[in-house]
């Protein structure tokens, strides 16, 4: 194995122990077993245990995010796509989807590199409005909002998963589209692409 490779191996079971357990609950010996390795090759590799744990944090994002969609196609169809590949991901890596959701608020470093991918998340959702709507406080606080309850239901689905995933990409899609009409109401900048609007149903234009 190269380094990087074994490197890799090891933050793979890290990943699997933070998914049941917090960082603090695991000894060094449990990682160095997990990981195949003595003691002291972990320590060639990591400061130590709090090292390895934001290692591993660090890994789980890079396996968890989602594949950036191609920018010309239709924003709903970006929206569908993006949501889609979210819940296949959890799919195929539960253990990875749950380690991310333990990490602890107060965890400042750790949650540093949660709010940095929500903030990535963020803008991908607010670069398929026209400007100068995508730089508007308030979209940008709804978009979170709207984060927020994907990862709520992508969480409820990990434990539920007898809930159809395309009903699910389906509620959320609609939802963000409804919280952004309600937004674009309070903060006249904000206006939904063409194909969004094309989209709509009468009734949900309607009511809102």
């Amino acid at each position: 194995m190269t380094l990087d490779v074994r490197r890799a191996h090891m933050l793979d079971a890290g990943i699997e122990l933070f998914a049941r357990r917090s960082w603090e609950e695991v000894s060094i010996e449990e990682i160095a077993a997990a990981c195949g390795v003595s003691r002291g090759l972990l320590y060639h590799y990591f400061r130590g245990k709090r090292d390895y744990y934001i290692a591993s944090v660090e890994h789980a994002v890079e396996r968890l995010h989602v594949a950036y969609t191609d920018p010309d196609l239709p924003a709903t169809t970006q929206l569908r796509v993006g949501l889609e590949r979210f819940f296949a991901t959890i799919a195929e890596q539960p253990e990875t989807y749950a380690a991310l959701r333990r990490v602890a608020p107060a965890d400042e470093e750790a949650a540093a590199i949660l709010e940095r991918d929500r903030q990535e998340f963020a803008q991908r959702v607010l670069s398929g409005m026209p400007k100068p709507g995508s730089g508007s406080p308030l979209a940008r606080a709804t978009a979170r909002a709207w984060i927020g309850s994907v990862e709520a239901c992508g969480l409820y689905w990990l434990r539920n998963p007898d809930v159809p995933s395309e009903q699910l990409v389906a509620i959320l899609s609609e939802a963000l589209i409804a919280s952004m009409l309600a937004a674009s109401r309070y903060d006249s900048s904000i206006e939904l692409p063409a194909s969004v609007q094309a989209a709509l149903r009468p009734t949900l234009l309607g009511d809102l």
